[in-house]
């Protein structure tokens, strides 16, 4: 394991050498870029072979939004060569398409390599600060990497499928389960199957990108204890669960009966009232997910199922586009940018979309700063805007650390207040810090006609209506905090007392299994916070209103 560490350190150091000199390193991306690509379509028509400086590439190739992308998109995916890269395209990353037609994201092999070179250093840097690691065995909750093909016979796919396979060796000869099983199109036979490996196993290191699908494996495994521990204990696969024919057979290949484990399991489940990770993984080291906007609130409910002892390590900034960011320490989502494998331009978010607007590089960014990401791709995305607004939370020999806090334009206005994503998750978590209140899911939504806010909740338990009285007055109070505007507003009566409405138990899963019924991605989902309109309104079991007057947010004195 020494001669290991030493490996992963020497590759992160080498790694490490491009953030010495992070506009270099990123001027010659942009160049090797170019160049290689000066005689396609695209780059003909935008004149990259007379682009010399940074200047000339932002003055020939305006900032392109998928509208703009898209028919060159569809001319590769008609079969055309060199539209957009001279290497040919090996893959498209498909989006789930929840808000609107699937985006087929371009991926050249040079793509794919500089992917898996950026989940490498993940797993090193993560290995370093956590040696126990993979001391016991991994699983990733992750999808099918091929959906599909292409009527040219391209195939396309997930993210999250094609991170099996980008993992460095050292990790994927320590899978809990074979890759097979995530062609069960059914999403809780493929739990179930997923499970029935990894629960017969001790994991150290469990990952995936959306922390709500963990919560719902764990529920899921408490839920068939009884069958899970009989499988477990007989060698079996439960035969109620939806499989196909050649993936069951091929489980019960690999599946060995484990009386003495499955002892071990019943007498947790039977001490504890229930069966939990805590129990089931006790060498539990790492859990890898996103753990940053809108997915912060669920990294409590986390350490309920799993205890206190293992890390976090956040998924980092990434997207169907590309992987842009990696974290470099345990319990948080700031992370270093990619520098070596896409090229990054960043706008100030309030002045995104005006004309003249600033696109500044990596090293001209300043800490506490909010920007807008726009990227260029070696698979052949040119001054892409990711519609992704990051923070600046620091600088690490030369590079910005960033955070990715919510997708662009979603904000919820009444009065010129401009609520944000992370005023919503800033205020949640004062709130529930100060009433110890559990929430399962939440969502705020601005109504227009009645000017006022309204938040939707699942509580892990029935409150009383006092306390529920207090959360409102709280919400309220809180979200005045960390938004002047919203507490001058309300203080002036130009935005009305705000409403608290319960949803009925299950409501945030209801809201998942449509997801999934739509996608059949479990990892990617990310769920939405700020809203213009509630998901499943008609799960309101009871809503309750502030009185007009009765309390208001503080207001801070001017000067």
């Amino acid at each position: 394991m020494a001669s290991d560490e030493a490996g992963f350190r020497g590759a992160i150091n080498q790694f490490m050498r491009q953030y010495g000199a992070p506009r270099e390193t990123q001027q010659a991306l942009l160049h090797q870029i170019l160049r290689r690509n000066a005689r396609t379509v695209f780059g003909r028509e935008h004149g990259f072979g007379k682009i010399e400086t940074l200047p000339d590439y932002q003055r020939q190739v305006p900032i392109r939004h998928w509208v703009d992308m898209n028919p060159y998109v569809e001319s590769v995916i008609a079969g055309h060569p060199a539209v957009l890269t001279k290497e040919p395209v090996y893959f498209f990353q498909r989006t789930t398409g929840t808000t609107g037609t699937p985006k087929m994201i371009p991926y050249t092999r040079r793509c794919l390599a500089a992917a898996k070179s950026t989940h490498r250093m993940w797993v090193y840097r993560a290995l370093l600060d956590n040696p126990g690691m993979l001391h016991g065995r991994v699983m990733g909750l992750l999808n099918a990497g091929i959906d599909g093909y292409t009527a040219h016979r391209q195939a396309y796919g997930s993210v999250s499928g094609n991170i099996y396979f980008r993992m460095p060796t050292v990790v994927r000869r320590a899978y809990s389960h074979p890759y097979d099983i995530y062609h069960i199109e059914n999403v809780e036979a493929r739990r179930y199957s997923l499970l029935r490996f990894a629960v017969g196993e001790n994991c150290s290191f469990v990952f995936t990108g959306n922390p709500s699908s963990l919560l719902a494996v764990f529920n899921l495994a408490d839920h068939y204890s009884e069958t899970l521990i009989k499988d477990i204990h007989d060698g079996t696969l439960a035969a109620s669960f939806d499989i196909p024919d050649p993936i069951r057979v091929m489980a019960l290949n690999d599946l060995r009966p484990n009386p003495r484990r499955a002892r071990l399991l019943a007498k947790a489940r039977a001490g504890a009232g229930r069966l939990k990770p805590l129990d089931y993984w006790p060498a539990l080291s790492v859990l890898g997910c996103w753990i940053g906007g809108s997915m912060g609130h669920f990294a409590p409910l986390l350490r309920e199922w799993c205890g206190e002892k293992f890390r976090f390590r956040d998924a980092g900034y990434m997207a169907s586009e590309g992987v842009f960011s990696i974290p470099f320490t345990d319990d948080s989502p700031d992370g270093i940018l990619s520098l070596q494998s896409v090229f990054f331009e960043f706008v100030p978010e309030h002045d995104f979309g005006r004309p003249g607007a600033p696109a500044l590089l990596a090293h001209e960014l300043e800490v506490d700063r909010n920007y807008h990401v726009v990227v260029t791709t070696t698979g052949g995305l040119y001054r892409y805007a990711m519609n992704d607004v990051v923070g600046v939370t620091g600088r690490l020999e030369g590079s910005p650390l960033l955070r990715f806090l919510y997708k662009g334009g979603n904000v919820q206005n009444l009065q010129g207040e401009m609520v944000t994503v992370d005023h919503v998750m800033s205020t949640i978590a004062a709130l529930a810090a100060e009433s110890g209140v559990k929430l399962q899911h939440f969502q705020v939504m601005a109504e227009l006609s009645a000017r006022r806010y309204i938040l939707h909740i699942e509580t892990a338990q029935a409150l009383p209506r006092p306390l529920l009285a207090q959360l409102l007055a709280s919400f309220d109070r809180e979200l005045g905090k960390v938004n002047e505007n919203y507490a001058m507003f309300r203080a002036d009566h130009l935005i009305a007392p705000p409403v608290l409405r319960v949803m009925r138990k299950g409501w945030f899963d209801c809201i998942c299994q449509e997801h999934l019924a739509r996608s059949g991605r479990d990892s990617q989902f990310k769920p939405s916070v700020l809203v213009s309109n509630v998901e499943k309104p008609e799960m309101v079991e009871l809503s309750l209103t502030l009185p007009s007057g009765e309390i208001q947010p503080e207001r801070r004195a001017a000067g």
